[in-house]
C-alpha cells in the first residue's frame, strides 16, 4: 500500500501559473518536488497536509508548484499515437465515435504499402472495425474520406484538446489552477 506522501503528486506550473501541460497533466513526484524547493528552483503555491521528515528537516509537502524560470513550450508537438489521438478527440475520423485510447489506431490515408508516409498529414485515428475496413486502400476507392482534413497541430492546440480530457485524478488545491470544460467534482461546486 502507498504512503500518503507516495500518493502525493506535485501539480507543475510555468512561471506563468499556467500548467507546463495539460494531456498529460504536469506532475511532479513529491522526490523532484523536495529537490526542486531545496535548489530554489520553484515557488509553492499549495501544500498537502502531510510532511515530510528528516532528522535536521520538517516540512509539508507542496502540491502546487510554479517554476521560477519561464520555460518556452515547443510550438511544434512530437508526432506520437497519442498526440494524434489527441489532435483527432479520441475520436474515429471515419464513423465519428469516440473511443478510449487502448481501442484506437490510426490509419494512413495513403497506405505505407502505396507510398504514404507517417507524418501528420496523412496519418488520422481510427477504430478498428473502420481501419479494417479501409485496409489497403485509397480513401477514394472505398469512399472513407476522414471527417477532419488530417493536419499538423500546434503545441497550443493540443493542449486545448487536453483540457478537455481531465484526468481521474485532481487534487482539491489544484482547482484555482486548472480551467477544465467540465467540473472538476461530481457536479458539486463548493463556491
Amino acid at each position: 500500500m502507498l504512503s500518503a506522501v507516495e500518493n502525493s503528486p506535485v501539480l507543475v506550473l510555468n512561471a506563468d501559473y499556467r500548467p507546463l501541460s495539460y494531456f498529460p497533466l504536469s506532475l511532479w513526484s513529491w522526490q523532484d518536488t523536495v529537490k526542486a524547493v531545496f535548489l530554489d528552483r520553484v515557488n509553492v503555491l499549495s501544500e498537502y497536509e502531510h510532511k515530510i521528515r528528516s532528522p535536521s528537516f520538517e516540512m509539508r509537502l507542496p502540491s502546487v508548484i510554479a517554476l521560477k524560470e519561464f520555460v518556452l513550450q515547443s510550438r511544434r508537438p512530437a508526432f506520437t499515437r497519442f498526440n494524434v489521438f489527441l489532435r483527432d478527440r479520441f475520436s474515429c475520423q471515419y464513423c465519428a465515435q469516440q473511443f478510449r485510447p487502448e481501442a484506437l489506431t490510426f490509419d494512413h490515408l495513403i497506405p505505407k504499402s502505396r507510398g504514404g508516409k507517417t507524418t501528420w498529414e496523412n496519418v488520422v485515428t481510427a477504430c478498428s472495425k473502420c481501419n479494417l475496413r479501409k485496409g489497403n486502400f485509397l480513401p477514394d476507392v472505398v469512399k472513407m474520406h476522414p471527417i477532419n482534413t488530417p493536419r499538423s497541430p500546434t503545441s497550443f492546440e493540443l493542449q486545448e484538446r487536453g483540457r478537455m480530457f481531465p484526468p481521474n485524478h485532481l487534487h482539491e488545491s489544484w482547482r484555482d489552477f486548472l480551467y477544465w470544460d467540465s467540473e472538476l467534482e461530481n457536479g458539486n461546486d463548493s463556491d
